[in-house]
């Protein structure tokens, strides 16, 4: 068999090996400007918001949860989710660092109303929550 430029034979009984041809440095720097262009579906959404969502719905109820119409989601014990669950997903474990990279990315706190109490009960059960939206 006759070697071409895309083939390479040995002269042991091994199988031919396919080569690419090399590229010209311009060719090389077209190709990375093409990719560049397009990006990938993952890479649209910040890896923040991503790890956020994941969190949020794999975690405890107890701790953190969706609103049930899904608009929110409820931080329900702020320890527990500052030493447990924040640690799992990031490289620190405060709960301020988290809330502040949420107001980067467009989320705020809901302030609850204090005009009108309906049940004192559930107002003291809830008082420590943290409900954030995003705008």
């Amino acid at each position: 068999m006759k070697a071409t430029p895309d083939t390479i034979t040995s002269k042991e009984n091994n199988p031919t090996v396919s080569v690419t041809p090399k590229k010209t440095l311009g060719e090389v720097k077209t190709k990375k400007k093409a990719v560049r262009a397009s990006p990938k579906q993952n890479d649209e959404c910040p890896i923040f918001l991503r790890k956020t969502y994941h969190m949020v719905d794999t975690c405890e109820p107890s701790v953190c949860s969706w609103s049930e119409d899904g608009e929110t989601f409820v931080v329900k014990n702020t320890e527990t989710f500052e030493k447990v669950v924040i640690p799992q997903f990031f490289k620190h474990n405060k709960f301020t660092s988290f809330v502040r990279q949420l107001n980067f990315y467009g989320f705020r706190k809901i302030k609850y109303c204090d005009t009108i109490k309906i049940d004192a009960k559930l107002e003291a059960e809830t008082a420590n929550f943290w409900r954030f939206r995003h705008e």
